[in-house]
């Protein structure tokens, strides 16, 4: 993520090869439902399915479970590679590990990767992220490489208006306080709270089901998100992408009130039950 200037420090990361505890979680109809209208998405477009986003918000959790504060953190990348329907009101066995860390201008940058298994053993959902841990920082640390025009091609297909209140209910168990506390989000080096980054993969999946006019909820995904600045939980956010005919990998951006793309994400493949 970009465009902060941060003096607070965060507590170290976990080092490379830390097993996070198993967890066992689930995606309630009753939170998907409640969650999904904080981000201004139809909760019905899902039906009877989970929105895999749910369980990226568990693996953010990790760190918090496994004693170490999240307070601070800023989620940076994030994958999905969906190949089953995920239940509701299911149990579902989170494992994961840090697979690497590296250096940073801002801290360090954590990596992890994550398995969600059912009772039968199947696994529907592997995903994997990173998030930047403030602290002193490697000025000189490889920053990656944005296109030059990242929005080329594309057009708006949707927008949303963040409203503060709901970006601060919505990370309510996250126990990271720059979504919810402007002075904590300003010591943090931002000008107001800011939405949590998952909020952005719920708006651009909901999009997605919604322009393929409810053929069904997504059960089958290959999905790669790029949160590149704040999305500030006062935002009015527009929802572009290439044309869904085009040939190869979808591309989508959340733009924010500056015209600055806040998240980049690819469509590798997507399938509609």
């Amino acid at each position: 993520m970009s465009e902060t200037v941060s003096s607070a420090v965060s507590e170290p990361p976990p080092p490379p090869g830390f097993v996070f505890p198993p967890r066992i979680v689930d995606i309630s109809r009753e939170r998907q439902n409640q969650k999904l209208a904080l981000c201004g998405v139809d909760p019905t477009i899902w039906g009877d399915a989970g929105d895999p986003t749910f369980l990226g918000v568990f693996a953010i959790m990790a760190q918090r479970w496994s004693g170490r504060s999240i307070n601070g953190n800023v989620h940076m990348t994030q994958i999905f590679r969906l190949n089953n329907p995920l239940p509701l009101d299911q149990s579902i066995t989170m494992a994961g590990e840090v697979s690497r860390v590296e250096p940073h201008p801002r801290g360090s940058q954590v990596f992890a990767d994550f398995a969600f298994a059912l009772n039968d053993g199947s696994v529907p959902l592997r995903a994997s992220r990173s998030s930047l841990n403030p602290g002193p920082g490697d000025p000189s640390s490889r920053r990656v490489a944005m296109p030059s025009d990242p929005l080329a091609g594309m057009s708006q297909i949707s927008e949303v208006q963040l409203i503060p209140e709901n970006v601060a209910n919505f990370s309510d168990e996250a126990e990271n306080l720059i979504h919810s506390d402007p002075a904590t989000a300003e010591r943090f080096g931002f000008r107001a709270p800011i939405a949590g980054g998952l909020m952005a993969s719920h708006i651009m999946l909901g999009a997605l089901i919604e322009e393929a006019g409810r053929a069904g909820p997504v059960t089958g995904l290959d999905m790669e998100i790029s949160f590149l600045r704040p999305m500030f939980w006062d935002e009015r956010l527009r929802l572009l992408a290439t044309p869904k005919d085009a040939p190869g990998p979808r591309q989508l951006a959340v733009v924010g009130d500056d015209g600055k793309p806040k998240n980049l994400q690819t469509v590798n493949a997507i399938r509609f039950g």
